[in-house]
């Protein structure tokens, strides 16, 4: 009786600290209209999408062969698509100022 609580609460404690019952999709970051932002904005929205990315690195390998795997896949491609962009059009602005 003891080995099996033994057991239960070891895998209990194990499941909760590796995240085995919840895979927590992670919000996308707001990127910052580039014809208005301002540098800290930037680097704000630098920092928001690194910690994004990560977060979303760790729901795909949470989700693995889930079909939620591939629209998180997605929807990090479109956040990089539009923060390089963001990125692109804010340097652009800033050179010819």
């Amino acid at each position: 009786m003891k080995l099996s609580l033994k057991l239960v609460t070891g895998f209990g404690l194990f499941a909760l600290s590796t995240g085995l019952w919840a895979c927590d999709k992670p919000s996308t970051p707001e990127v910052p209209d580039p014809v208005t932002a301002v540098t800290p904005q930037m680097v704000k929205a630098k920092n928001d999408v690194k910690a994004y990315m990560d977060a979303a690195n760790a729901f795909l390998a949470c989700v693995k062969n889930d079909q939620k795997y591939n629209q998180m896949v997605d929807e990090m491609n479109k956040v990089a698509e539009d923060f390089n962009s963001a990125v692109r059009d804010f340097k652009e602005r800033m050179a010819s100022s």
